[in-house]
C-alpha cells in the first residue's frame, strides 16, 4: 500500500509539472437580450407606488390602476398598461413580458464562471456569470473591471446597501442582476438590470443606473432616480489585406500578420475595440512596399468612436526584381503588364430586417458577384457573427472558380438578442492578386424601425496601366438592397477627388430609392499600382449605413535599356552583353590569326 500511494503521489507531481491535469473551463457570459423590454426603466406585474425621475418607459402587466404617485411628468418615457387607463394611455404589448421572460430564461441557461459572496463588498470581478446565493452587497464597493458581459444570479433575495464601481471599459448597459425572489436597493447608487422574480424595492434618494424588472410583484420607488443605461455600440474596425503580385512575387495574405495596437488580428474579420485613436501594423517583407488606406490614415492610424464600423486596407505590392537592362527599339518604353487584377462584389440582405417583437432568428443572404474580366480563385466568405455561411448556388460549371458570367448565392441563419450589425468580407484570387470587398446590414430588435442598407461598386477603366501610368477613371455605382429610400447619401475616395454624381435620381427627390442606381465617376492620374477605397453611406429611421467598394489598377514596371545594337537574333536585338563580349572574342581571334600567318 505504501509504494502504491509512493508511486501515486509521484505520477501526481509529474502530472501537475506537466500540466496535465484537467484543465479549468471557463465561460464567457453574454448578452441575454431584453427585445422589446429594452427601453423600459420599470416593469411591474402587480403595482408600481412611489415618486421619482424616471428615464425610459415604464410598464406595468396589468391595469392602469395599479398605477400609484407616478405622473406621465416624471416619466421621460411613455406610461404602459394592460388597459390603457391613466396615468397614459397607451398599451403595454404581450412582447414585452414575453421577452423579458425570454431573457430570464436566458440567464438561467448560462453556463458558470465562479461562485462568489453571499458578500460581494470588496470584490473585484472581470467578466462572467456568477452565483452569489443569498446576494449582499453591505455598504462596501463591487469593482467590475473591463468590458463584457457581467451577470450576477442570487438564488433567493438580494440586498444591497453599496455600490458598484465600474472600470477600464465595464458599463451599465452590460450589468444584469438575476434575482429569484425579492430585490432591495438602499443606500445611494447601484448600477445594473435587475430582474426579479417577486419584486423590486428601493429605499429613500437611490439612483440606479439600470433598469428595474419585475417578473412577478411590484416596484416600490422612494424620491428615485432611474437613468436607463443607453450605451452606444463599441466601435467595430475590419482591417483588409490586399496582395498584389504583379511583378514576380508569390506571397499570400497569411505572410503578412496583421496588428492593431500590437495585438493579432484576421485580415477581413471585425474586430470590436474600444473609441480613440488606434495604430494597425504588420510584420513586412522586404520584398513588397505598404501602403495604407479606407479609413487608415497613411501611418496606419486611425480615429474610433463608439458605434463606428470602418474599415482600414493594407496593401503590400511586391517590388520589381532588378534585371539586366534591355535595348530600347527607340520609340516608347512603355509597356503594359500582361496582369489583370480581379475584380468582386458582395450584397447581403438579412430576412427579416427587424424583429419588433424581440429575439428571433435572421437569414443572411450573400450575393457574390464577378465585376471584373478574369476568373476568380480561392474565394473566401468571412463573417464576423454568423456561421457557417453556405454556397447554395452558382457555381454553374462546378470548377470552385467564380467566372466572370456566374453569380454565387450563399446564406447563414443566426439568432440575434438585441439590434446587431453584421459585418462579411469576402477575398478572392487571380493571377497572383487578391481582391476583397466588404458587406454591412443592421437588424433591429425590439422595435419596428426598418433599418437602411446601401451598396457602392467600383470598377476603374482601364485597369491595367503601361509603364509611367496614365488616366483611370472610376465608375461607382450606388444602389438601395433594403426596403426604406435613402437620405444624405455621401461618397468619398481615399485616393481619388472629387467624386461627382452623374445620375440616377429618376424621381429627383434626393433619396436613394430600392429600384434606383446612382452613378457617381472620378478621375484619377496614377503613376504606380494602386488600391484604393470608396465608402457609401445613407440614413433612414434614424439609422446610418454604410458600405465599401476596394479596386487595384496595375501600372507596369520600368526596366532600364540601352541603345539597339542594330543586330538580329530570331527576330529580335542581339542583347548588349552578348554582342560586346562576342565582338571582343572574335577581334582576339582575328588578330591571332594575322599574325600566325605573318610568322608562317
Amino acid at each position: 500500500m505504501q509504494k502504491i500511494n509512493k508511486l501515486s503521489a509521484a505520477l501526481l507531481g509529474i502530472a501537475l509539472l506537466f500540466g496535465m491535469v484537467v484543465p479549468t473551463t471557463t465561460h464567457a457570459a453574454t448578452d441575454p437580450g431584453l427585445g422589446a423590454a429594452e427601453p423600459f426603466s420599470i416593469i411591474a406585474q402587480t403595482a408600481i407606488t412611489g415618486t421619482g425621475t424616471i428615464s425610459g418607459d415604464v410598464g406595468i402587466n396589468s391595469t392602469g390602476a395599479g398605477i400609484t404617485d407616478l405622473t406621465d411628468a416624471m416619466v421621460g418615457g411613455t406610461i404602459y398598461s394592460t388597459d390603457g387607463v391613466a396615468p397614459s394611455t397607451a398599451i403595454l404589448s404581450a412582447s414585452v413580458q414575453a421577452n423579458l421572460s425570454t431573457a430570464n430564461d436566458n440567464m438561467t441557461g448560462q453556463a458558470s464562471t465562479a461562485s462568489i459572496g453571499p458578500a460581494l463588498d470588496g470584490e473585484t470581478r472581470t467578466t462572467g456569470v456568477y452565483d452569489i446565493g443569498a446576494g449582499r452587497l453591505n455598504g462596501g464597493v463591487l469593482t467590475l473591471d473591463g468590458p463584457g458581459i457581467y451577470i450576477f444570479r442570487a438564488s433567493s433575495d438580494f440586498i444591497s446597501s453599496g455600490s458598484v464601481n465600474l472600470i477600464n471599459g465595464a458599463r451599465a448597459c452590460d450589468v444584469y442582476w438575476q434575482v429569484a425572489s425579492l430585490a432591495t436597493i438602499n443606500g445611494s447608487s447601484f448600477v445594473g438590470t435587475i430582474i426579479a422574480g417577486t419584486g423590486v424595492h428601493f429605499g429613500s434618494g437611490v439612483t440606479l443606473n439600470g433598469r428595474a424588472l419585475a417578473l412577478g410583484g411590484d416596484v416600490t420607488l422612494l424620491n428615485t432616480t432611474i437613468s436607463e443605461p443607453t450605451c452606444e455600440d463599441p466601435p467595430q474596425l475590419v482591417v483588409n489585406k490586399v496582395v498584389v503580385n504583379d511583378n514576380g512575387g508569390t506571397k499570400v495574405i497569411a505572410d503578412f500578420p496583421l496588428f492593431l495596437n500590437g495585438a493579432s488580428v484576421t485580415s477581413g474579420v471585425a474586430t470590436t475595440t474600444t473609441a480613440g485613436t488606434h495604430t494597425v501594423t504588420e510584420t513586412s517583407d522586404s520584398g513588397y512596399a505598404t501602403t495604407f488606406g479606407g479609413d487608415c490614415a497613411s501611418d496606419g492610424t486611425i480615429t474610433l468612436a463608439a458605434g463606428d464600423v470602418k474599415t482600414c486596407t493594407v496593401t503590400n505590392n511586391d517590388i520589381a526584381a532588378v534585371v539586366a537592362p534591355v535595348p530600347s527599339s527607340g520609340g516608347s518604353s512603355g509597356s503594359y503588364s500582361s496582369v489583370v487584377p480581379p475584380l468582386i462584389e458582395v450584397v447581403k440582405v438579412p430576412s427579416p430586417l427587424t424583429l419588433p417583437n424581440g429575439p428571433g432568428p435572421v437569414t443572411y443572404t450573400y450575393t457574390l458577384s464577378n465585376i471584373g474580366t478574369v476568373p476568380v480563385n480561392d474565394i473566401t466568405m468571412v463573417g464576423d457573427t454568423c456561421s457557417p455561411i453556405t454556397l447554395i448556388s452558382g457555381d454553374l460549371n462546378l470548377n470552385q472558380r467564380l467566372e466572370v458570367d456566374e453569380v454565387w448565392e450563399y446564406t447563414c441563419t443566426t439568432t440575434l438578442s438585441k439590434t446587431h450589425t453584421n459585418i462579411i468580407t469576402a477575398t478572392g484570387w487571380a493571377n497572383g492578386i487578391s481582391a476583397t470587398d466588404i458587406a454591412q446590414a443592421t437588424v433591429v430588435v425590439g422595435l419596428s424601425s426598418v433599418p437602411p442598407l446601401i451598396k457602392v461598386t467600383k470598377v476603374p477603366s482601364p485597369i491595367v496601366l503601361p509603364v509611367g501610368g496614365g488616366n483611370v477613371v472610376y465608375a461607382n455605382k450606388v444602389t438601395n438592397p433594403g426596403t426604406v429610400a435613402l437620405s444624405n447619401v455621401k461618397l468619398s475616395d481615399d485616393k481619388c477627388s472629387p467624386v461627382t454624381y452623374i445620375s440616377g435620381d429618376t424621381n429627383g427627390d434626393g433619396k436613394l430609392d430600392p429600384n434606383e442606381t446612382w452613378v457617381y465617376v472620378c478621375h484619377a492620374y496614377l503613376t504606380q499600382t494602386t488600391v484604393n477605397t470608396i465608402s457609401a453611406s445613407g440614413e433612414a429611421n434614424g439609422l446610418t449605413a454604410k458600405d465599401y467598394a476596394i479596386a487595384t489598377v496595375i501600372v507596369g514596371a520600368s526596366v532600364p535599356s540601352l541603345p539597339n545594337t542594330g543586330l538580329p537574333f530570331n527576330g529580335r536585338s542581339i542583347p548588349w552583353y552578348v554582342v560586346i563580349p562576342g565582338g571582343f572574342v572574335a577581334l582576339l581571334t582575328l588578330i591571332y590569326i594575322v599574325r600566325m600567318r605573318q610568322t608562317a
